[in-house]
């Protein structure tokens, strides 16, 4: 059973998810990038609006104060947005439970420097191939797959990440299910990503530095990555 103070942090991080995502999509909607409007005709030949569907009035609900759903910048996509990265990476920590638990083993405050460090030196190495492979036509059908593989790697990387987390909150908190713990995690890297303007920039930080875990431990691999293994 959990004890109070898990109940209480998760009930707050889940209000301040609803809160925030409340502001973002009102207060600091503008501050958020908006997109182009569609270029506007001057005359000629006007198709037909195309005839309303059954599910169409669904497209257009509309709570007050809320958005439109399905609309961009809305309180639902902020929404949709962070329930789907905890649905993801839930997923990835049930898929692969031994490799992300022995990558979480090596995540150390002092090697979070050099987990972002070999992030930026694979992300720069990824956008180099991306461009090699994108100049030669008969290569150009891999990079779908090189995209595919860095984020496997992200997602792989930031459920090691909310699981190291989650053994932190538990060693204060009392115990808990695992998968609670990195439930917890998850909800702030949510919260915090929702935080206009830094929330993005912490995002994107994160998700380097998920990548260079990944990379400096062979996606959980029990060996881990060395150079002394071109030794013979």
């Amino acid at each position: 059973m959990l004890r109070w103070g898990w109940l209480v942090l998760l009930t707050g991080l889940v209000a301040l998810a609803l809160l925030l995502a409340w502001a973002d999509s009102t207060v600091f909607r503008p501050a958020f990038p908006q997109p182009f409007e569609p270029p506007r005709r001057t005359g000629g030949f006007r198709p037909l609006p195309p005839p309303d569907l059954p599910l169409a009035p669904f497209g257009r609900l509309e709570f007050r104060g809320f958005g439109r759903v399905g609309g961009l910048y809305t309180f639902w996509w902020f929404l949709s947005l962070g329930a789907g990265l905890i649905l993801v990476t839930l997923g990835a920590l049930l898929a692969l439970p031994m490799r992300i638990r022995r990558a979480a083993e090596r995540v150390r405050l002092a090697t979070l420097s050099l987990m972002l460090a070999a992030g930026v030196a694979a992300a720069l190495l990824g956008l180099a191939a991306t461009v090699l492979l994108r100049v030669t036509f008969v290569l150009l059908s891999f990079v779908p797959l090189l995209w595919a593989v860095a984020g496997f790697g992200v997602v792989f990387g930031g459920a090691a990440l909310v699981l190291a987390f989650g053994r932190w909150l538990r060693t204060r908190l009392g115990p808990a299910p695992p998968l609670v713990g990195a439930l917890a995690g998850l909800l702030v890297l949510v919260d915090l990503g929702l935080v206009p303007v830094a929330g993005p920039v912490f995002l994107v930080v994160v998700a380097v530095t998920s990548l260079g875990l990944a990379v400096l431990t062979r996606v959980g691999s029990p060996a881990g990555w060395s150079l002394e293994e071109l030794n013979w």
